[in-house]
């Protein structure tokens, strides 16, 4: 399983991050500071199941004997 985390900043010099996951977008996460009532679980805020579902993915990676491997590029 390869994990690429991309940072980057928005037009406010705040961090954003996109995960990908095998070369998939999975995953972005940035400051919500200008829309804070978009903060709402399952959103624009990582729910208890998407949590699950990397864990998930990981977990079976792992027993089909799969390396991990995370990489972070700034942009």
């Amino acid at each position: 399983m390869k994990i690429v985390i991309k940072q980057s900043e928005d037009h406010n010099g705040e961090l954003c991050e996109n995960m990908e996951i095998n070369g998939k977008d999975s995953l972005s996460v940035g400051p919500l500071c200008e829309c804070p009532e978009d903060a709402i679980i399952g959103r624009d805020l990582v729910s208890c199941s998407d949590v699950a579902r990397y864990m998930r993915a990981a977990y079976d990676a792992g027993k089909n004997g799969e390396e991990l491997s995370i990489e972070t590029i700034k942009e």
